[in-house]
């Protein structure tokens, strides 16, 4: 296990037994919706999108949120075929950025 995995391990178990509330900050969207109970997507300062993790990542409503998470690789060739044609359709189109 590498010393982040341990690290994030650590975290959320203090997080589960002592119940306190932490500000994480990361661009790491994997790491965010493991220890977040809500997530906040910025853009240039602005929040642009909040809600539970099933409503961010799962059903994102923003453009800015929706390039974000087009833009992460997937293991899966051909769902990384689709997700990068997802990011170009979605940077082409000037109202989306």
């Amino acid at each position: 296990m590498s010393v982040q995995a341990r690290v994030l391990d650590l975290f959320d178990e203090l997080h589960r037994e002592l119940g306190f509330a932490a500000l994480f900050i990361s661009h790491d969207l994997a790491v965010v919706d493991m220890l977040a109970d809500r997530i906040a997507v910025l853009h240039r300062g602005e929040l642009v999108e909040e809600g539970t993790g099933d409503d961010v990542l799962g059903n994102p409503q923003q453009p800015y949120t929706q390039r974000l998470l087009a833009s992460l690789p997937v293991p899966d060739p051909v769902a990384q075929a689709e997700r990068r044609l997802q990011w170009e359709a979605l940077n082409a189109d000037p109202a989306t950025a």
